[in-house]
């Protein structure tokens, strides 16, 4: 019987391969289920929106003699800079793997803002993330500027099927993969961007620390 098979099996591959390619693709899917080995692929969905939120110890310079300014900044050290930016529409481009959104003049005075992500091939992690948005009347008086880029942040918890599928780093490991990292604060009794009343240099005022915290969001 065995025999009678293995006869059979080679007889239908010789007709395959008379009859063209094709059609031997078509007999091997039939038998193998199709796809790729190991059960195939799966082709992701277009990503809808991205949120991201972080927390980072730094070193802080205020003033606090408004509206002169010509005082000599203050150095605070573990302050923290961070903020949350819920998950936000834009538009996605899957052959670049590219997500780019603004919520310019939405509800919070928001202006100069800007998310774009790009994921790796196998989306096994953020290739990078840039960030930046302008907050004016926080608090009826104070204008925020907040922005970060970041690179090469792993998926947290390595499912492809979760929704949102996050991408988080913590730690000291937080040096390591921030680019640039800007933080300004004025208010109306003084200060401008240029001439903030609270600002961060860069990323070299980021103190290392265990709390310190990247998440991103991706939603399909």
């Amino acid at each position: 019987m065995q025999k009678k098979l293995w006869l059979i099996g080679l007889l239908v591959i010789g007709v395959a391969l008379l009859s063209g390619c094709e059609l031997l693709d078509q007999i091997i899917d039939s038998i193998s289920g199709g796809g790729t080995p190991g059960g195939g692929t799966t082709t992701p969905g277009a990503i809808t929106s991205v949120g991201i939120s972080y927390h980072l110890d730094v070193t802080l310079s205020e003033r606090d003699d408004p509206p002169k300014l010509t005082g000599p900044a203050v150095t605070t050290r573990v302050s923290s800079v961070g903020m949350t930016i819920t998950p936000k529409t834009g538009s996605y481009n899957p052959t670049t793997r590219v997500f780019t959104a603004n919520w310019d003049n939405q509800v919070g005075n928001y202006s100069n803002t800007r998310l774009e992500l790009q994921l790796n091939e196998t989306e096994e992690y953020v290739e990078y993330i840039t960030m930046s948005q302008t907050q004016s009347n926080v608090w009826f008086a104070w204008t925020f500027v907040n922005e970060i880029r970041a690179i090469h942040i792993l998926d947290r918890y390595g499912s492809a099927t979760d929704n949102p599928r996050t991408y988080e780093v913590d730690g000291v490991q937080v040096q390591d993969i921030v680019e640039l990292l800007t933080y300004k604060g004025w208010s109306t009794a003084g200060g401008s961007f240029s001439n903030p009343l609270e600002w961060i240099n860069s990323k070299a005022d980021i103190i290392p620390n265990l709390d310190n915290i990247i998440t991103i969001e991706v939603y399909r």
